[in-house]
């Protein structure tokens, strides 16, 4: 979304998020190799064990939108949240419902043919936010799949399977 909304610096709303990806992974066969969850976007090496990336990002997309939103609502007591919501309301992109959506409406996708591609793409998504200087360690920042207490534990996919 144009905008950068910082929304997943707000613990409900990451634990929200983290939900549809497991849901996603359990349901729709989606198969997550690397990740980083950064404050206003999510970052990830990753395909499908069955039917279309883009089409399972679409679902993913569409219920973390709505979910993300309730949680705002029902946090409105908060300055932050209420400041948030109008910024989706004004700057969010409007989906083939009339929705206003968190998410840009077409993600930025790279295809990954050669495991060099994937290593490359997975130290850049897990050392972001080391870049960034919010943590010296990539196992620091517990939104990342390199830190052992990431909220993805054990629905990230080990290594990349060329045959399957």
């Amino acid at each position: 979304m144009k905008g950068e909304i910082p929304l997943f610096i707000r613990k409900s709303v990451s634990r929200k998020v983290t939900e549809g990806l497991k849901w996603c992974c359990e349901k729709r066969g989606l198969r997550i190799y690397d990740y980083t969850i950064l404050p206003d976007r999510i970052l990830f090496v990753a395909d499908t064990a069955w039917g279309s990336l883009q089409e399972v990002l679409g679902s993913f997309r569409g219920f973390s939108s709505k979910a993300v939103k309730k949680v705002l609502q029902s946090e409105r007591h908060s300055s932050q949240a209420d400041w948030m919501l109008q910024l989706i309301d004004k700057n969010g992109s409007v989906d083939r419902t009339g929705e206003r959506n968190i998410w840009e409406l077409t993600p930025v996708m790279d295809k990954l043919i050669k495991q060099e591609q994937h290593d490359k793409h997975a130290e850049m998504i897990s050392n972001r936010m080391v870049r960034q200087g919010w943590v010296h360690k990539p196992e620091h920042y517990i939104l990342c799949s390199s830190s052992p207490r990431h909220p993805l534990n054990g629905w990230i996919v080990e290594g990349i399977d060329p045959w399957s």
